[in-house]
């Protein structure tokens, strides 16, 4: 059988040439645009590596929520250089969830004993400095903000970074390459401890020894 559209003016296409088309755009469309390729989120979970894991989610359509979805490429590492006492995962994670931090926002909090999910993993949160650049920071990674609050032990927050980074990896099947610093997409010196102390790489082989357990 053999179908034909024919349009006003008398021109005629064969079916199967316009079913061909359309195939065709939807296999490059979203190969040459990110943003129209969205990296479903993780299911949740209580615990990463046995720290616990909250949801304290920010109001959906807030200015540091914008809910755009996306492909997940990086896990970018910051730290949040707020040294007040009791300036921990929850206190930030409270933060965002009243609105009171503009636009900035980010994923996930982390300190010496907890972790704080503020914004789900497969949307977009402005953290990375880099507003809405096709492959940066803020379009295609997961923001990560490591407490240095004076009074918490940042040693193990340093660990429960790693583990969180670790699982995430696992979680989207990325590999070690795609753990980035804040300073990787902007003119920062943020992770600034962990850069000032020349930690990175210490960072990462931490992250490669979480992978190679189970979560």
């Amino acid at each position: 059988m053999h179908i034909t559209v024919y349009f006003r003016k008398g021109n005629k296409i064969p079916f199967i040439t316009l079913l061909c088309g359309a195939l065709i755009l939807c296999i490059l469309v979203p190969l040459l645009c990110s943003r129209c390729y969205f990296t479903p989120s993780r299911p949740d979970t209580p615990q990463v590596y046995g720290v616990p894991l909250h949801q304290m989610l920010m109001e959906e359509g807030s200015s540091g929520r914008p809910g755009t979805h996306r492909a997940i490429r990086y896990v970018v590492i910051h730290e949040t250089a707020n040294t007040n006492t009791g300036a921990d995962a929850m206190a930030h994670a409270q933060l965002l969830q009243s609105g009171q931090n503009g636009t900035t926002s980010w994923h996930y909090s982390v300190d010496d004993h907890q972790i704080c999910q503020s914004i789900p993993d497969d949307e977009m949160a402005y953290h990375a400095g880099d507003k809405r650049k096709e492959g940066g920071g803020n379009v295609n990674g997961i923001g990560i903000e490591l407490c240095v609050n004076q009074d918490g032990d940042f040693e193990k927050t340093f660990q429960n970074g790693a583990k969180l980074t670790a699982f995430l990896l696992q979680e989207y099947d990325l590999g070690l390459g795609a753990v980035k610093q804040h300073a990787d997409f902007m003119e920062k010196n943020c992770p600034q401890t962990i850069r000032d102390e020349g930690r990175w790489q210490e960072f990462l082989q931490l992250v490669e020894h979480y992978m190679e357990e189970p979560y």
